[in-house]
């Protein structure tokens, strides 16, 4: 912790990632080799977009296990570029693989224990990945809530934050439940709109904090040079 707080963020996100493979590895090696895989892979997307954005990939499993994801998208829309969603991307994967293998720790240990067990660890684990329709459901919702997000507050309008928060926050809540409903996993929904009730209270948190303007002191500007006329609002 103590060398987390004085390094840079990457190198919080890499003992992170080490942790998680001792831990995996106490409980299967294979495990761990998939994890690891699966980080190496994750890196790559990392690295290439968002190599400064390591907080977003930390903070996002924490708001699952908080239910309140739903923010991370918003919160990288209205403070970050467009490809920052990518961050949120990895953290969602990340929460979803571990999940899995908490919910499948017995399995994992009969596999170990039970050599007539068809499935072998691999298959369990590759499994939380490539067979997690809801991890794929909610990715997609959130790139797709973040981008609306990004180009809303960029737009020249009174109250763009106010209203990329909003929309970014329908969006989830409808994107979400129709895809509750399509996989039968529609006793999510309380928590869904629950989870959207406060991550909209902490984006206006957010916009207080961040772009709290005054439109009522609104004023245009027109000068010129001697080659451009310039439009301006304050």
């Amino acid at each position: 912790s103590l060398l987390c707080g004085v390094l840079p963020m990457n190198f919080t996100v890499g003992m992170s990632v080490l942790m998680i493979l001792l831990h995996l590895y106490s409980l299967s090696l294979e495990v761990a080799i998939t994890a690891l895989a699966l980080f190496l892979v994750l890196f790559l997307v990392y690295f290439r977009f968002t190599p400064k954005d390591g907080v977003m990939a930390l903070i996002t499993p924490l708001c699952f296990k908080l239910r309140i994801p739903y923010i991370m998208p918003i919160a990288s829309g209205l403070l970050r570029e467009i490809y920052s969603v990518a961050a949120v991307v990895c953290g969602t994967i990340v929460f979803y693989f571990l999940d899995g293998i908490s919910q499948n720790a017995a399995s994992l240990t009969a596999v170990e224990e039970e050599s007539l067990i068809s499935k072998s660890k691999f298959d369990v684990s590759v499994g939380q990945i490539l067979q997690n329709k809801e991890m794929f459901l909610v990715a997609g919702v959130f790139v797709l809530s973040a981008i609306v997000v990004y180009l809303v507050r960029r737009l020249e309008v009174e109250h763009a934050w106010t209203i990329a928060i909003v929309a970014g926050a329908l969006i989830q809540t409808a994107g979400m439940f129709v895809g509750y409903l399509v996989l039968a996993i529609s006793y999510k929904a309380i928590w869904l709109l629950f989870g959207n009730i406060l991550s909209l209270l902490l984006g206006f948190v957010l916009n207080f904090w961040c772009m709290n303007l005054d439109y009522e002191r609104t004023e245009r500007v027109q000068f010129e040079d001697d080659d451009y006329y310039y439009y301006v609002k304050a």
